[in-house]
Formats: C-alpha cells, sequence, structure tokens
C-alpha cells in the first residue's frame, strides 16, 4: 500500500509544468515571491521565516512556496536542511490539507533527522488529505521571476525619486510599495547584533535578518520585522544620489547640512560615514573644517565629541593643507578634548606651504 501511495505521489509531483501564477503579486506579496525565486538558501530561508510570521491572504504565495519545497524535494534543486524545515514548517502552519501529499512526498526523500523532525510536525498540522491536494512541477519558475523582474522595469525611477528621499524610519513594507511601486531586486542579510556569552562554549555574536529591496537609480532599503509585528518596517536606507539616512533621524539628509547644522549626534554619525568613504572632494574637507573652526569655543561634551570626530576626518584624508588651521584650534578651543584631537591631527599632516586653508569665520 505504501509503495502504491509513493508511486502515485511520484507521478503528480513529476506533471509537466504549465502555467505559472494566476495574476502578478503585490506588496509584500511580491518581495516574498521574489525571494522564493532566488537561487540563494538565505534568501528562500527568510521568505519562509516572514510567511510563517506575518502570512498573506493569497493562495498562490503558499503554492509558490509548495512549489519550491517541490524543487528541493525531487532533487531538482540543493538546499540545506535548515531552508527546507522553515519550508515545511511554514507548510504546516498554513493547516491546509491540500500540503498533505507534499509533505509525505517529502518526508520519504528527506535524509537527515533534523528536516525529517520538522517535516513530520509539519504533517502533522495537516491532518488528512484532501481532493483539492497541490501538484508539484506544475510551475514555471523562471517565467515567474523575468514577470516580477519586469514589473519593476515598468515604474518611472524619475517619478518616485521624490517619494525615495522623503522615506522615513518605521515605515511599513505595504507602504513603501505602495509609493514607490515593485524594486527591481529583493534579497537577504544578516544585520551583526550584540554579543552573548554561554558559559562552556564562548561568545557570538547575534544577528538579524533583514530584507533589503532595491530600486535601480535610485538606492536600497532595508526593512526589519519583530516579533509581533504585523509587517517589515523600514530601519534604513541608502541613497544613490549622495544623500546621507541620518540613524539619530530615521530619514535622508544632505551631508553639507548634516555637517554644518549638525548636533553632537549627527557630526559624530557623519563623521563615521566620511571616516569610510576612500576619498573626498575638497568642498566636503573644507566644509568640515570651517565647522571645526567655528565651534571650537563650544564646550558641551556631545558637540565637542562630535568635533573631535571630524578631526579623524580631516586626519583620514591626509591633506596638508588642513595643518596650520588645526594647530590654531588646537591652541584657542575651549575643551582639553578637542584641543587633544586637533593637535594629534596636525602632527600627522604635511604641511603644504602657501596653499594652507583659511577658514572664512576667520
Amino acid at each position: 500500500m505504501r509503495l502504491r501511495l509513493f508511486v502515485l505521489l511520484s507521478c503528480f509531483f513529476m506533471a509537466a509544468p504549465s502555467t505559472a501564477l494566476a495574476q502578478e503579486f503585490t506588496g509584500r506579496d511580491h518581495a516574498h515571491a521574489m525571494l522564493l525565486l532566488s537561487q540563494s538558501d538565505k534568501d528562500v530561508r527568510l521568505a519562509a521565516w516572514s510567511l510563517y510570521h506575518v502570512g498573506s491572504k493569497r493562495q498562490d504565495i503558499f503554492d509558490l512556496l509548495a512549489e519550491v519545497t517541490w524543487t528541493a524535494c525531487s532533487g531538482n534543486r540543493t538546499m540545506d536542511s535548515d531552508t527546507l524545515s522553515w519550508l515545511g514548517k511554514t507548510l504546516g502552519n498554513t493547516k491546509q490539507p491540500r500540503y498533505a501529499g507534499l509533505l509525505d512526498f517529502c518526508l520519504s526523500k528527506a535524509k537527515d533527522e533534523k528536516t525529517k523532525k520538522y517535516l513530520k510536525q509539519a504533517r502533522d498540522n495537516l491532518g488528512g488529505t484532501t481532493s483539492d491536494f497541490f501538484e508539484g512541477g506544475k510551475m514555471d519558475l523562471r517565467e515567474a521571476h523575468a514577470r516580477l523582474t519586469k514589473q519593476a522595469s515598468l515604474t518611472s525611477r524619475h517619478q518616485i525619486s521624490k517619494n525615495f528621499d522623503d522615506l522615513r524610519q518605521g515605515q511599513a513594507l505595504e507602504e513603501v510599495y505602495s509609493i514607490l511601486g515593485p524594486p527591481n531586486e529583493v534579497s537577504a542579510t544578516t544585520v551583526p547584533g550584540r554579543k552573548v556569552g554561554i558559559p562552556g562554549i564562548g561568545s557570538f555574536r547575534i544577528g538579524s535578518d533583514r530584507l533589503v529591496i532595491g530600486y535601480s537609480e535610485l538606492g536600497t532599503i532595508r526593512v526589519a520585522y519583530q516579533e509581533g509585528q504585523t509587517d517589515w518596517k523600514v530601519a534604513d536606507a541608502k541613497s544613490a544620489k549622495g544623500l546621507f539616512w541620518s540613524p539619530n533621524d530615521g530619514h535622508f539628509v544632505t551631508v553639507n547640512d548634516q555637517i554644518t547644522s549638525g548636533d553632537g549626534l549627527h557630526l559624530r554619525e557623519i563623521a563615521g560615514h566620511l571616516v569610510e568613504q576612500d576619498s573626498l572632494e575638497k568642498d566636503i574637507l573644507d566644509r568640515v573644517a570651517e565647522r571645526i573652526y567655528r565651534s571650537r569655543q563650544e564646550k558641551d561634551e556631545q558637540l565637542v565629541d562630535g568635533l573631535a570626530w571630524l578631526c579623524r576626518v580631516i586626519a583620514k584624508s591626509g591633506d596638508g593643507r588642513y595643518r596650520q588651521f588645526l594647530l590654531e584650534v588646537s591652541n584657542s578651543a575651549a575643551s582639553n578634548k578637542l584641543r587633544s584631537y586637533a593637535s594629534k591631527t596636525a602632527s600627522s599632516l604635511k604641511g603644504t606651504p602657501g596653499d594652507s586653508f583659511i577658514p572664512a569665520s576667520n
């Protein structure tokens, strides 16, 4: 009896591919579909994890997940056990008996105990079988990916540019899709978190998975999910037009404005960004130097810390034009900390006589 069941399952799972999806995906479902259609197990795993937590109202998104599961169980794709386990766990969470046959098939093919454990738990959540069973091998995944990619190409980047610049931390993924349309790319990334120590094992850093959506010519957006939320939320973004994402403010600002009018926290975060750049234009360095000079008499500890960080930007540039000005700051600054940083930075630069920076506020 078991042999006959296995043969029957193998037959309908090996059926020839036909049409892909009934209609286009929108919003969060589009992101899930793009991840599921990726060749990266990390992307597929995040899609399954997300669908397990936030779900979907569309049957075809779960059928797409089931199809990807079938490709792994049938041997058409190599997949790590953790990813396959999450796919099975998500199918089990649907409570839909139509996926019971698929999970039976996957259990008959599973080789490691971890995968078997989670697939069995998922299968137990589905109860019996139904006449409306899912048939694997019926979707053309390449065609589905091409259609999703084409959706993004139809969106005018010029029309949504301003909306991209106006992004705010905490915006829901569905809202992002509603104002920007489907992105060109969707992927998963892991952001390192805090270190934890376990006695007898050692310490390691806890990371959190983020969803990354990219819009050509505009930039990328990272969205995060926290337990209990109903949607993914914007965490931060990168602009392709030179804007800087301020973690403190949770939105884009211009580099010039951040240097010129930012407080201590703003100066520290923009300095950290500038130090990481391979090179900086002369006008940016001049603006950094001008801000150091203009605020050198300030005594607020947070602001002084920000100014000290700006000294690091000058030091990183290695530009001797700023040596003389820094020597002046080292003698006239109100705080010992800024005087010290200015002096150390000046000593690291080789002077350029006849071509020294002269502050406009001098």
